[in-house]
């Protein structure tokens, strides 16, 4: 099995991360701001 990647599965690929941050990096932003506010 060959990795030919094509244009497509690339861009899948990057999505994938991108909304995975979008999702992950505002969750632990919201979490932590209002852990401080709490302490």
């Amino acid at each position: 099995m060959t990795l030919g990647l094509t244009a497509l599965e690339l861009a899948r690929i990057q999505f994938a991360f991108t909304v995975s941050f979008h999702i992950i990096f505002p969750a632990i932003s919201i979490g932590l701001a209002s852990f401080l506010a709490i302490l």
